[in-house]
């Protein structure tokens, strides 16, 4: 044994005294970590649940009789899943759960396992954190399906907090539902309403108009009128044919003062139906006939756009139905009767290993150390 070997070990013997040390103290952490997970960590029990989202495919529901009894459904992918598994692990719905089954005082209720526990103390974002750690939801792509997971210190509590959440999530399903065809059919009946109120109004303006001047169709009138001017000028060419012959041939006929008489009652007769068809005056027929067509366009526009928000109310009727989301459970939360976590021996063999392969690495570098000094 050389010299300067003794005096390395003189130099390092100091440092190898702190190092077993320290590796006694890491054995003994080892040991305390395993004695931990099977003297004081509490037991937890899980329950799983599976639910899919589904919508009716519009486009297939009247493919067949079969079809027309049951319609058919479409896998609505992750959109609905992903808000409801949002809604799942909201504030609002996991601090209703935590007035329902008192969650705080039964993940707090372990004395011993002060590792797992929720703390007494808590606060509001510590609570909402643990709470997500142990009831939670993820969405399979594969499946369609939405796997629902509740971790507690009792089964009964697990099944009844996983059974709520299962209500819970339907009746916010229901509700996106009745939201949507709200939002939807709300602006098209609006608009239907608006548009029939609109043709209403326009008719009323119609009676209105007909009722002053006394006339249904004043393009009828206008055209009986003119068949009567023109009726009353063919009789007085007549008339007037016949008095020039009278004048011919008896000019001193007594009758010739009457005929004269009767064409002077035709041209006022004339005079009035002509006056009646046209003239600067409201109540000329004419003028009657400029408002009527003004408001026949008017209800027509109106009636177009009536028959427009009947086929947009018909429209949002349908993209509602076919938006329609179904909430099917695939699996009801069952009563768990094994221990869920932790599972001991793997985590016993787990850290043993571990503790090795880590004890194993330092022990390896503190000896390329040793050498080199």
């Amino acid at each position: 044994m050389t010299a300067s070997y003794i005096h390395t070990r003189r130099k390092l013997g100091p440092l190898q005294w702190i190092l077993r040390i320290l590796g006694l103290l890491y054995l003994l952490v080892l040991i305390a970590s395993v004695a931990y997970l099977w003297l004081f960590t509490q037991d937890r029990f899980i329950t799983v649940a599976s639910f899919k989202i589904s919508r009716q495919d519009s486009s297939t529901a009247q493919a067949s009789l079969a079809q027309l009894v049951s319609p058919a459904l479409a896998d609505s992918g992750s959109v609905d899943s992903q808000t409801t598994i949002g809604y799942i692990s909201s504030a609002d719905l996991l601090m209703e759960l935590e007035k329902e089954f008192d969650l705080a005082t039964h993940y707090s209720s372990s004395k011993n396992d002060f590792i797992f526990r929720l703390p007494p103390d808590a606060s509001i974002e510590d609570r909402l954190a643990f709470y997500r750690e142990r009831i939670f939801a993820h969405y399979s792509p594969d499946t369609g399906m939405t796997m629902l997971t509740v971790d507690t210190f009792d089964p009964k509590t697990s099944k009844k907090i996983a059974s709520s959440l299962l209500n819970k999530a339907e009746t916010f399903i229901n509700s996106v539902n009745q939201s949507v065809a709200d939002q939807q059919l709300g602006f098209a009946r609006s608009e239907l309403d608006r548009s029939v109120k609109h043709v209403e109004e326009v008719n009323r303006e119609v009676l209105k108009l007909q009722n002053e001047h006394s006339i249904i169709d004043p393009e009828a009138q206008i055209k009986a009128n003119l068949s009567t001017v023109q009726e009353l000028r063919m009789e007085r060419i007549k008339i007037e044919a016949g008095l020039s012959s009278l004048l011919r041939d008896s000019p001193n006929s007594p009758q010739i003062d009457a005929i004269r008489s009767r064409l002077r009652s035709l041209d006022d007769l004339i005079d009035i139906e002509t006056a009646k068809l046209s003239g600067p005056e409201q109540n000329r027929l004419n003028q009657v006939l400029a408002q009527f067509g003004e408001l026949k366009q008017k209800l027509e526009f109106a009636i177009r756009l009536r028959t427009g928000a009947e086929m947009l109310l018909e429209k949002n009727r349908i993209e509602t139905v076919s938006q329609t989301r179904f909430f099917t459970v695939v699996q009801n939360p069952y009563l768990p009767e094994d221990v869920g976590m932790p599972r001991r021996p793997y985590a016993t063999v787990t850290i043993i290993v571990l503790g090795l392969l880590g004890f194993l690495i330092l022990r390896a570098l503190t000896q390329s150390v040793f050498e080199r000094a």
